[in-house]
């Protein structure tokens, strides 16, 4: 009797491959036209693939949870009827067969739409890496519809589900994998048990008076201070990919050689610097005193701290002069004395730039005020997985951060103020980091 070959058929000209779900029949299952022997998925939709003729399924030849090629032979179909010629785009066997045979790119049947299930954020974050592609690339991570299916009907966050090893092709994590984690009493973060009774306990007082120690005094007049200065701000993404990267693969050794901590700070502190030496962005390096601007050809930059007393701006003197490592240990120092309480007068004031991170929060961003009588803040977002586009098309998850600048809009106007940012941002992404010592 005639064999069909059955194919996996293409989903739209940019997939490439799809995964089989479920065989719906068995090796040996009599079945008829149109009647669907497996659910497969891409990542553009999930569908059906129907039996092309009446005949028995003679074998499977691809297991659920396989990803594979378009046009890779999923089953061998015994036909009760002559075959007709395959479809010119359809590869033909070599030499005669011993037997009528045919390819057949079977037709597809798509499943309904489902609403994109509502998961909550995972309550950690891995390390962050590298672009990861969302379409379906051998070497990235892609969820499929039922795989997101089973983490939402568990309430298992998606963070966590990325997280998992993957056993599916280029280490995709398969429906299989979502449910042996569920076995082993995998779930998800403990929920909050909200409770409806007053703030206040029977009988204390519902109001208690605090008056502002000396450093929240000494924050407000600041703050008033800043409130009063015509201020503008603006926002763009930075790409952190590489940074990122390179930095989670030295932290541990750079700690065991030079006995500091390497955050993103020294990063930004070299990008604000690099920008700072075309002089055309010499007047948001600079302090407003009076009716005068003082333009500053050296860099003092204060790091915004928070403290158990409030938020603290020490300052690090003339950092273009200083070296990756000494900058590595003076941010680390600086702020291990903030928190300590330790810092002396030096420490304080004669800034001409500051630093602040909205990302130590989990804010993504924010609108810094300025810390007079500066021109100028930077404020930076939390560094996190965001959808964008990537280099030479198609759309992917890049660690992306937020930076935010505001300035003084007497000393700068906002194009001015743009293109420092925008020079910041290109020394993020563009820096050359095989000459840092690690």
């Amino acid at each position: 009797m005639p064999i069909a070959r059955i194919r996996m058929p293409r989903m739209g000209t940019s997939v490439h491959e799809s995964t089989v779900v479920e065989w719906k029949k068995a090796a040996g299952d009599r079945v008829a036209k149109g009647e669907p022997l497996l659910s497969a998925e891409s990542d553009k939709v999930e569908f059906e693939v129907e039996s092309p003729a009446d005949g028995v399924l003679k074998e499977v030849l691809v297991a659920p949870d396989a990803t594979v090629p378009v046009g890779e032979v999923l089953a061998l179909l015994e036909t009760e009827e002559e075959i007709p010629d395959a479809p010119p785009e359809a590869s033909k066997p070599s030499g005669p067969p011993k037997q009528p045979e045919g390819d057949w790119v079977a037709p597809v049947a798509p499943l309904q739409p489902r609403q994109a299930p509502a998961v909550s954020p995972a309550p950690s974050r891995p390390s962050v890496p590298q672009a990861r592609r969302v379409a379906p690339d051998s070497q990235g991570k892609w969820l499929s519809p039922r795989v997101q299916r089973l983490a939402a009907e568990h309430g298992i966050p998606l963070g966590t589900i990325l997280g998992l090893p993957g056993t599916g092709a280029g280490g995709r994590v398969t429906a299989r994998d979502v449910e042996r984690f569920i076995e082993a009493g995998g779930s998800a973060a403990p929920s909050v048990r909200l409770l409806f009774r007053p703030l206040a306990e029977e009988g204390k007082p519902r109001e208690r008076r605090e008056p502002l120690t000396r450093l929240r005094r000494r924050i407000a007049e600041n703050l008033s201070r800043s409130a009063s200065i015509p201020q503008a701000s603006l926002w763009m993404d930075v790409d952190m990919s590489r940074i990122a990267a390179w930095r989670e693969a030295h932290k541990e050794r750079f700690r065991e050689r030079h006995g500091a901590s390497l955050s993103y700070t020294p990063f930004l502190a070299l990008a604000i610097v690099h920008a700072l030496r075309d002089p055309a962005h010499a007047r948001l390096n600079a302090r407003f005193e009076g009716d005068e601007l003082h333009v500053a050809r050296y860099v003092n930059l204060g790091i915004a701290v928070d403290t158990p007393e409030g938020l603290v701006v020490p300052v690090l003197r003339e950092i273009d002069r200083m070296g990756f490592v000494d900058l590595v240990r003076a941010v680390d120092g600086l702020g291990g004395r903030a928190r300590s309480g330790g810092l002396t007068p030096d420490d304080m004031g004669g800034g001409t730039l500051t630093l602040t991170n909205f990302g130590a929060s989990g804010a993504r961003g924010g609108i810094p005020l300025l810390n007079p009588p500066e021109a100028a803040i930077i404020g930076t977002g939390l560094i996190a997985p965001r959808a964008a586009a990537l280099p030479g098309g198609g759309i992917g998850l890049l660690p992306l951060m937020t930076l935010s600048l505001s300035f003084d809009h007497r000393a700068n106007d906002g194009m001015a103020a743009g293109r420092f940012a925008a020079a910041v941002r290109s020394a993020l992404e563009g820096m050359d980091l095989s000459h840092l010592e690690s």
